[in-house]
């Protein structure tokens, strides 16, 4: 199988996507501070959630598998009519079970296909390379490092771009259709 193939493997978990409601906010705070997630992705307090879920830029979504949910994913649109939107962050739980790859095609689709977005993009710590593979395989593109972008109490920390356009989507979707 191609390091770029976007195909799901025969057992991959199908996912289901929701708009995430305040209502989910102590989930989605629960899955952001499971075991090693803070110092990958992040966390916010309730108020923090409450405020960004409330912008009109911003989307948060909810992945379920067999009606339970496994994931959270927060998208926030560029106002500026340019037609991007950054993953500004996804986490799964519980990990390693094929359900972080299927939430980050599902969220492709979503973008691609539901919203006029024509870039997609992220960031990460270079030090994420589990992350970087999924991106990679997925089809984003390393674009830059943004360095010593990120200050933490263990010190700054470098973060690496990323993105995909919807016309490389389109094609790896249709190339790898099985």
């Amino acid at each position: 199988m191609d390091m770029h193939d976007i195909r799901p493997g025969v057992n991959a978990p199908v996912l289901t996507l929701a708009q995430a409601s305040d209502a989910d906010i102590p989930l989605i705070m629960e899955i952001e501070r499971s075991p090693g997630y803070p110092a990958l992705v992040g966390s916010y307090y309730a108020d923090e959630h409450y405020r960004r879920m409330a912008a009109p830029t911003c989307t948060y979504l909810l992945a379920r598998s067999n009606g339970e949910p496994v994931g959270f994913a927060v998208i926030r649109r560029d106002d500026d009519g340019m037609g991007t939107a950054q993953l500004h962050r996804i986490a799964v739980s519980p990990p390693g079970q094929g359900h972080g790859a299927a939430f980050l095609r599902e969220i492709c689709r979503w973008v691609f296909e539901e919203h006029d977005i024509d870039r997609l993009w992220l960031d990460l710590l270079a030090s994420n390379t589990r992350a970087a593979h999924l991106y990679q395989a997925l089809g984003f593109v390393e674009e830059g490092i943004l360095r010593a972008s990120l200050r933490t109490a263990e010190g700054r920390h470098d973060l690496v771009l990323m993105s995909l356009l919807r016309e490389d989507w389109r094609f790896r979707k249709v190339k790898l259709r099985p």
